[in-house]
Formats: C-alpha cells, sequence, structure tokens
C-alpha cells in the first residue's frame, strides 16, 4: 500500500533582495521531488541528488509536519489502497530530491509545481 508523488518545480533566483526575483525556465534549472509514504517505511529519510541526508533540524521536522497536514484521503479501488487524512500521521516518508543544478549555488525551488501522483 505504497503511494507517492511527484513535483517538478521551477528555480528561483533573487537578483538584489527578497524583492527582486527571476523565475528561471524549468526546462532548465528545476527540482524535481518525489514523496513517497508506505507502512512498511520503519522511519522517515531523505535523499538529495542521490546522498541521504539527516532530517534531524527543526527545519527538516516542520518541512515533514506540513506535508502531513496537507496529505488527503487517497483511494484506489483497483490497487487496494486507502489511506485516510488523520492516518497520514502514523506513516513514515521517504522523500527524494533531485536538482538538475549544484545545490550549493544558492538557487531556491519554488512551493508549487506541476506534479503528478502514482500509487
Amino acid at each position: 500500500m505504497d503511494t507517492a508523488v511527484t513535483a517538478r518545480t521551477p528555480t528561483n533566483l533573487a537578483l538584489i533582495s527578497d524583492n527582486i526575483s527571476v523565475t528561471l525556465d524549468p526546462n532548465h534549472l528545476c527540482t524535481t521531488t518525489t514523496v513517497s509514504a508506505s507502512p512498511s517505511f520503519d522511519r522517515d529519510r531523505m535523499w538529495l541528488n542521490g546522498e541521504e541526508i539527516s532530517l534531524e533540524g527543526g527545519r527538516f521536522q516542520s518541512c515533514l509536519g506540513e506535508i502531513r497536514a496537507c496529505a488527503q484521503d487517497v483511494e484506489d479501488k483497483k490497487k487496494g489502497i486507502k489511506i485516510k487524512k488523520e492516518d497520514w500521521q502514523k506513516l513514515h516518508l521517504h522523500i527524494a530530491s533531485y536538482n538538475n543544478f549544484p545545490a550549493a549555488d544558492g538557487l531556491a525551488c519554488l512551493g508549487k509545481g506541476r506534479h503528478t501522483t502514482s500509487q
């Protein structure tokens, strides 16, 4: 009973300050992130460009909490999957994020992008 959502977000470059920024073409610079949930996962985990990173910091814990809070009921009768909104708090998440640019460049990804759902 695994479920996953993938989003591709464009990169945003702040030129002078937070008041002036440019969103770059997502076909050239973007981040693709997949969040998977499964009762078979024993803990939350995250990979950035294929390398596992620690989720110990408060920033990551806030992000995980927000993902769970935004989750909705999921049902796929064909696959026999049914997850209620309140059940998301009990599931562990695996997050795989890939930047098609060096992560240390200081570029940021916007919070909303095109996404697909697969179960």
